[in-house]
């Protein structure tokens, strides 16, 4: 098959209108993992113990009642949205950046689903303990500890960039809403709360990365649950983890929204 063939078959595809419909589901998927996110992190506002990272959530989602049903859903919404957005970045586009964006957004939900497969089938692992040790592994060289700072400030950039897009609603020009105004407003405030929260985690997972390879102590590197934790032990900790669980659900209802209005034009 030659690059025109295989460029008309991406075409297609992406441009499938039942296979846009399906893919929307992706955003209901990440919605709800969100949704635990915000709710753990509340946990531990409350002082009690809670794994607040992406396999804490899961292991949370599957044991509520219709939670494995919930699970097997969300798996395959993620695949889809990630498949839809490969097929994205094989379109003849412009701009490369638009390409590699549509590509790491199809890597990050195939990902994403193959977690909530993993979980569907029983087959629970700890997310931060596999982080602390991916950076045990990679403190063993100075090449690894390179990279693991580098990985730090692009979690930081990344999570700054979410901090910016929420507060210029910048994400605004990604949805195609009626002219209902309340509709418009709640979607904007979802989003508005929404964005900088997910942005802070994201921050303050890639300075763990960052401090715990500068102390070389790999321990202290679990993601997000590390973060959220490093979060609360500060003076004002019950009240941020407060902020930021209620902005992880503020988050979640974004996602909703956007898994019905969002344009589909990665």
């Amino acid at each position: 098959m030659d690059i025109s063939s295989a460029a008309g078959k991406a075409r297609q595809t992406a441009r499938n209108p039942w296979f846009q419909r399906a893919a929307r589901l992706g955003y209901v998927a990440n919605a709800v993992l969100h949704a635990m996110l915000g709710f753990l992190a509340l946990v531990l506002a409350r002082g009690d113990s809670a794994e607040a990272d992406q396999s804490g959530a899961l292991q949370t989602l599957a044991a509520q009642p219709w939670g494995i049903v919930l699970l097997w859903v969300c798996a395959i919404g993620a695949a889809l949205l990630g498949f839809w957005s490969l097929a994205q970045a094989a379109l003849p586009q412009p701009k490369v950046l638009k390409r590699l964006k549509s590509a790491g957004t199809g890597i990050v939900f195939l990902v994403l689903g193959g977690a909530f497969l993993q979980f569907a089938l029983g087959n629970q692992s700890d997310s931060g303990q596999a982080t602390s040790s991916f950076s045990a592994a990679l403190m063993r060289s100075a090449a690894g500890r390179g990279a693991l700072i580098a990985l730090g400030l692009v979690l930081i950039g990344v999570g700054g960039y979410f901090v910016y897009r929420g507060i210029t609603r910048g994400f605004l020009k990604d949805l195609q809403t009626s002219g209902h105004r309340g509709l418009r407003k709640a979607i904007t405030v979802s989003g508005v709360v929404g964005y900088p929260a997910k942005g802070l985690v994201l921050a303050s997972a890639g300075l763990l990365f960052i401090v715990s390879t500068v102390q070389g102590d790999p321990e202290e590197s679990t993601g997000i649950d590390g973060a959220l934790k490093a979060l609360g032990s500060q003076q004002f900790g019950t009240l941020a983890l407060v902020l930021v669980g209620a902005g992880l659900l503020s988050y979640a209802v974004f996602l909703v929204f956007r898994s019905r209005f969002d344009t589909m034009e990665d």
